[in-house]
């Protein structure tokens, strides 16, 4: 572990400790992995922190701030709601899948999901191709302002729609029916 990861960690922490609330994320998304079997951490992201105010929107509309880290082989994640409660700490690998997680609110299956979620945003258009079941494929266009969409659709339906402007990305999943917005907190 480097020193800036765990001084991020440690300033995390502190900032958890501080913070109070009662606003909690529903555990109310559908988790439906049989069409996408996740893939390793791409060697273009090894390194990277980011940290991110994700926004849910189903019925009702739930913000998070969460902090991704990036090794050569994992990805580790914690999540707390604006009020500062923490929501989720897990780290994944292909090899091991899901481990060390932590959520009261949220199961495996959830969890899970959201870093499916993170995969089709974040990973190579390569990987995802790669991680789809048949019959499931990856359209990326590039729209007339330079902004990347990228589609995943099945028997030419569009079922998840990800459009990336300037200052976020919009995750549009009409199968499980929700929208996850996703706006970048600390410089690149």
């Amino acid at each position: 572990m480097t020193y800036f990861s765990l001084s991020k960690r440690l300033f995390l922490a502190v900032f958890l400790v501080f913070m109070s609330g009662c606003s909690i994320l529903k555990n109310e998304l559908i988790a439906n992995p049989s069409f996408y079997k996740l893939q390793q951490v791409p060697e273009s992201l090894t390194g990277q922190v980011l940290l991110e105010s994700l926004t849910f929107i189903r019925s009702d509309e739930q913000k998070l701030i969460s902090q991704l880290e990036f090794s050569s082989q994992n990805l580790n994640m914690v999540a707390m709601t604006y009020s500062g409660l923490p929501i989720i700490q897990a780290k994944w690998n292909k090899e091991q899948g899901l481990y060390e997680l932590v959520s009261q609110q949220f199961s495996n299956i959830v969890v899970l999901q959201i870093i499916r979620d993170i995969q089709w945003v974040k990973w190579p258009e390569e990987s995802i191709t790669k991680g789809l079941a048949n019959n499931y494929i990856l359209d990326v266009t590039i729209d007339k302002n330079g902004n990347q969409h990228r589609q995943i659709k099945h028997n030419n339906k569009t079922i998840v729609n990800i459009r990336y402007f300037d200052n976020k990305i919009v995750l549009t999943n009409t199968m499980e029916q929700y929208e996850l917005v996703i706006e970048r907190l600390n410089d690149k």
